[in-house]
């Protein structure tokens, strides 16, 4: 039997028997034989296993989830725009990176698989690809060059021993220019090769520019980290622009010097893309208290200044536009274009906070692309256009997995849909009816048919294939947890706990039909579902373990003629380790038990008379749960932000692997222990290879969209998505 804390939602195992095992996760092909023969781990597939080859094709609505793990699984934080307002690089608060090779909407993002980078560079390679370059916070980077097709090919690795602050991708993608902690600046290739520096004595270069449109070519403009002049009373920023000529790097020009109200932040000060003047902003000293516009010109420092009518506050974000007008937005939905040639202000209408980000937007090529959320804001400006590119999020309550491990079925908020493996596809249809009813609990009963349970406690087993509904039973009030052991013939046992928490309900599923329901009597929260493996269903049914520590069993054969509690009451075992804080049964009746000392959970296993124990790394166990034969043990562990969940050999108890995941609520193994499905509600939902915990299918939103109005984003649990999960 399998048994679990009622605090978790285990799966329980299946029977042994004439039944159907799972198939390889590496295969995720074949099914039942038609003889209901065994098949272990490993068998041949053969063209007769799979039980689908007979059946109609489903008639619900297919849906068009996101591409596996494409969509942001928390709210972008930073952007960067190719110099030509091509394509884009975001970066999320947990780390995820996506490059948006389109932002006309034409094209989906792609995952690059780099995390948490500090800056990031890219620009077109001439050939209908990109060249990225991605800093992390140690001074190192990656260069990693992509393909028309969206295939990726790293391209080198920078060491992190020479640090760098910052780099750009020069247009074209076969240049690239950096500059370190020692303020030397280097022009690289795109393998990292070094073609030339340029280090010289009081050069201290910090931060780049570039100017794609300069005669001659794209050009660099080099800034100096800024020193507070006394005189000024602001910070003195050197302009530095730079030659690239022959692989040979140089200054070039006259160096001109800016002077800001704070040091340099990613648009101020901006280069022109022709790279003949520079605009930046200072506050006003004298006559009134508003931010004004300057532009310089690098050739003889000649300057010229707007008021661009915005009271003095928070610093607000520019951008330049054509013919010589700047965009001033500060977060108000009221930007200000200054016309530096009239020298006169226009308003115009921006959308700013709380839709989008105005803090993290990039100007470029007339776009001003800006976070809304986990969205991708365009705003063309000479157009006025606004569009919006990403994902519907979704929020995975429940996620069950059929006997063979071919099909995954996800309780949505608002329906459930099922995911099959089709000739190396993977379909995903919407099950009729569902549509607008919230399950709390789904599990597959065998491979055509579904058990569901609503937060209402209504109960249905249906036909996933065309929503027909063969049974169904009221439960009756909040269904708070739920948990499902299916023997492969149509039989089985549901254990539900509700709201009143107390006295969980036990109920016989008999030749594919709902039959009895069964009160069980619980005094303490520990109490799961009894399904102990080569038993008739009769010895089915509940475990609880009150406050004393003591075990008691309430089968089938005890509560179908009714319960009597004083008798039920005097029965039970004493646990000799006391009430421990996880529990659970293996399908061979090993016990397995918690129990934390000096801040170090340790994992118990009682097999008979032999016992064994195992350190487990810090951190709360929040779930236990034993696959369905038994091999295997999946161990939750609370760690901020989110979780751990490590799968160990239960024979060897050496962990196979650990992966980090959000808050989950339960977990299902398929039947010969090959994948493990976990719901995480706005965390999205995953299927995991339980060899290796690879991931083989993520989902975290709908198909991608290009909307004119705004998203609407439900948040974000924590800062971590099953999505991010490789």
């Amino acid at each position: 039997m399998i048994s679990t804390n009622v605090r978790t939602r285990a799966r329980l195992a299946r029977l042994a028997g004439p039944a159907c095992l799972a198939l390889t996760a590496a295969a995720l092909l074949g099914g039942c034989k038609p003889d209901r023969a065994s098949r272990h781990p490993g068998d041949e597939v053969s063209a007769d296993t799979d039980p689908a080859a007979a059946l109609p094709e489903p008639t619900g609505d297919p849906i068009v989830f996101a591409s596996v793990g494409v969509p942001h699984g928390a709210a972008i934080t930073m952007i960067a725009v190719d110099p030509l307002g091509g394509a884009a690089l975001s970066r999320d608060a947990s780390g995820g990176v996506r490059l948006w090779p389109a932002l006309d909407g034409s094209r989906e993002p792609l995952v690059v698989p780099i995390r948490d980078p500090r800056s990031m560079a890219l620009a077109s390679d001439g050939a209908g690809g990109w060249t990225l370059a991605l800093l992390d916070a140690a001074g190192g980077g990656r260069i990693v060059g992509v393909d028309e097709s969206g295939k990726m090919q790293p391209l080198a690795s920078l060491s992190p021993t020479d640090p760098l602050t910052d780099i750009v991708v020069m247009p074209g993608g076969k240049q690239l220019v950096a500059v370190g902690g020692d303020h030397v600046l280097r022009l690289l290739d795109p393998h990292g090769a070094e073609l030339s520096r340029l280090d010289q004595a009081g050069l201290r270069a910090a931060s780049l520019r570039v100017a794609p449109q300069a005669e001659g070519g794209p050009q660099v403009v080099a800034l100096t980290a800024g020193e507070f002049d006394r005189g000024e009373g602001r910070f003195a920023v050197e302009l530095l622009p730079l030659s690239i000529t022959d692989a040979k790097l140089a200054l070039a020009g006259q160096r001109q010097t800016v002077h800001l109200d704070s040091p340099p932040t990613v648009d101020n000060p901006s280069v022109s893309p022709d790279g003949r003047s520079a605009v930046f902003i200072q506050r006003q000293r004298l006559g009134g208290a508003t931010w004004m516009v300057i532009a310089m010109q690098l050739e003889d420092g000649r300057q010229v200044s707007v008021n661009s009518q915005i009271p003095n506050g928070v610093q607000p974000r520019f951008g330049l536009l054509p013919r010589g007008r700047v965009l001033v937005d500060d977060g108000t939905g009221l930007g200000h274009v200054v016309d530096l040639q009239d020298r006169d202000v226009e308003l115009t209408g921006l959308r700013s906070s709380p839709t989008i980000n105005h803090l993290a937007a990039t100007f470029v090529a007339g776009l001003r692309v800006a976070p809304a959320s986990n969205w991708l804001a365009v705003h063309d400006l000479d157009s006025d256009d606004l569009t919006y590119l990403g994902y519907e999020q979704i929020s995975v309550t429940d996620a069950g997995l059929s006997p063979s491990a071919q099909t995954v079925a996800w309780a949505l908020s608002d329906r459930v849909a099922v995911e099959r493996a089709s000739d190396g596809d993977r379909v995903v249809v919407e099950v009729p009816g569902t549509r607008g009813h919230g399950q709390r609990f789904v599990e597959f009963l065998d491979e055509e048919r579904l058990l569901m349970l609503d937060w209402a406690g209504g109960a249905q087993l249906v036909r996933w294939r065309d929503g027909t509904v063969t049974s169904a039973a009221d439960l009756g009030n909040n269904i708070q947890t739920a948990d499902f052991g299916r023997n492969g013939t149509g039989d089985g046992v549901l254990f539900v706990r509700t709201n009143l928490w107390q006295n969980p309900s036990v109920v016989e599923v008999s030749d594919g039909r709902f039959d009895g329901r069964y009160l069980t009597h619980a005094s303490a929260n520990l109490a799961g579902l009894l399904a102990p493996r080569d038993a008739a269903l009769a010895s089915w049914g509940a475990w609880t373990i009150d406050g004393a520590g003591k075990l008691r069993n309430f089968t089938l054969a005890q509560l179908r003629p009714g319960l009597d509690t004083e008798a039920a009451l005097a029965t039970g075992e004493t646990l000799s380790f006391g009430t421990p804080e996880q529990f659970a049964v293996g399908a061979d009746k090993t016990i397995y038990w918690v129990r934390t000392t000096g801040a170090r959970p340790t994992l118990h296993l009682e097999r008979g008379d032999a016992s064994d124990e195992l350190q487990l790394p810090a951190g709360f166990v929040s779930m236990i749960v034993p696959s369905r034969e038994g091999r295997r043990i999946a161990i939750v562990q609370q760690r901020d932000p989110g979780q751990v969940v490590t799968v160990y050999d239960t024979r060897s108890l050496q962990p196979a692997w650990a992966q980090p995941i959000p808050a989950v609520n339960g977990m299902s193994w398929s039947d010969a222990s090959e994948a493990l499905a976990i719901p995480a509600m706005l965390g999205g939902g995953v299927v995991l290879n339980a060899e290796d915990g690879t991931a083989q299918t993520a989902r975290c939103g709908l198909g991608f969209e290009v909307r004119r109005t705004p998203p609407v984003v439900q948040g974000f649990s924590n800062q971590l998505s099953v999505c991010e999960i490789p």
